[in-house]
């Protein structure tokens, strides 16, 4: 009986760090995206901003990795927001699953500026997203439109792309 109960207490353990890994593989995704993603030198920001749509996993996540790390050598601000114009200098805006019925209305704020927006759910490419987590056999990657992130006036580095899965 000692023995049942203690495998139980493992997978138990076990099922509830998944969704922390998963945030922490979302966010370590996120720096390494930006790497590949050229903004416009016009930009006179000091600061690379990260908006998070509501609050999500990721963000203690990606706060621990901004106070280690700098992008484009730029300190790293991680914002949530309850409306996407609360970041509206954001660099990526990431939309949670959760507010995943809300990608037209980020989209539409977004139309026209610098920002790469990533996603959490099946089939928001074709909606508009720049990037979108998904998982297939268990692995976690992610959906890329190089013509999303071509609108929003980024350049996308060709590594990045054959790292993703290409959505059209």
């Amino acid at each position: 009986m000692f023995k049942k109960g203690s495998i139980i207490l493992v997978l138990l353990l076990f099922t509830l760090s998944v969704p922390g890994q998963q945030s922490m593989f979302k966010a370590l995704f996120m720096f390494n995206f930006a790497k590949y993603i050229e903004w416009p030198t016009s930009s006179n920001q000091t600061e690379f901003v990260i908006g998070i749509y509501g609050n999500d996993d990721i963000t203690p996540e990606l706060k621990k990795l901004a106070a280690a790390r700098k992008i484009n050598s730029k300190s790293i601000v991680v914002v949530n927001v309850k409306n996407p114009s609360e970041a509206a200098n954001a660099n990526i805006f990431y939309i949670p699953s959760s507010k995943s019925g809300d990608i037209e209305k980020v989209t539409s704020f977004f139309k026209g500026k610098s920002t790469l927006i990533v996603t959490d759910k099946n089939g928001l490419c074709s909606k508009g997203a720049s990037i979108n987590y998904v998982t297939q056999d268990g692995k976690m990657k992610f959906e890329i439109s190089k013509t999303n992130i071509t609108k929003h006036n980024l350049k996308v580095d060709s590594k990045l792309i054959s790292l993703g899965i290409e959505t059209k």
